[in-house]
């Protein structure tokens, strides 16, 4: 039985560093960086002045005009920024603000949500299935790596149910054979809400989805990257 959804309301709390949750949010906005230098480095937080123009603030990674990033919360001329990139690595760190501009309002809420998405630890299908309803099938782990997978320890989640956006919101719980509305079912159920923005898919559970640690939350790109991570020589 498919799940009609109500509109709901993300937690936009900004944090002191910049880290995902900074992004997963509504508040959260694509942006595309511009020409005011031929690459524009991603800056840590957690030296002395930091973010800022100080070469010890300065990371290897960064972005060059055209990339689109996610950008959060804003300080003292800096943006938090999450960039999605090759073989689903992520760099979640601060950009001079100066270096983005805001994505059209057509890209902060696309309506396409089909597609193959991937982050670091998780893939999600989303198919359309006619009547305006898309199938949503998930898989995600915690803990993948040689010895952990060698020696069976590693966690693992799944994701399952079928649903349609309303008001720029996919959201649905898992019931025990059928989808639910996101309001439905209590706390052991698994619930994850998901948005659109620019070319990201931004998805959060309820820490409810799979085994111990494992979590669907975090901002996808399809099968593609949109862009690249880009690490200097």
């Amino acid at each position: 039985m498919a799940a009609m959804l109500a509109c709901v309301t993300w937690s936009s709390t900004a944090s002191a560093a910049c880290v995902w949750t900074d992004l997963v949010n509504a508040n959260t906005r694509a942006a595309v960086v511009n020409r005011t230098a031929p690459r524009v480095h991603f800056v840590q937080d957690s030296g002395p002045g930091c973010p800022g123009a100080s070469a010890a603030c300065q990371l290897r990674a960064y972005v060059v005009a055209g990339d689109v990033v996610l950008a959060g919360p804003a300080r003292n001329g800096y943006t938090c920024a999450g960039l999605q990139g090759p073989r689903g690595t992520s760099t979640i760190e601060w950009l001079p603000t100066a270096a983005l501009t805001m994505a059209p309002p057509a890209a902060q809420t696309p309506s396409d949500w089909t597609g193959h998405w991937y982050a670091p630890e998780q893939d999600i299908v989303i198919k359309a299935t006619g009547g305006g309803m898309l199938s949503v099938t998930g898989d995600a782990t915690w803990g993948m790596s040689a010895w952990r997978a060698e020696h069976g320890s590693v966690h693992v989640g799944t994701l399952n149910g079928v649903t349609r956006p309303v008001g720029g919101v996919l959201s649905f719980t898992e019931g025990d054979d059928r989808t639910m509305p996101y309001t439905s079912g209590d706390e052991f159920n698994c619930k994850i809400r998901m948005i659109r923005r620019g070319p990201y898919l931004l998805v959060r559970d309820n820490d409810n989805c799979g085994g111990a640690n494992v979590s669907f939350s975090g901002f996808y790109v399809r099968q593609r990257p949109v862009s690249a991570k880009r690490v200097a020589p």
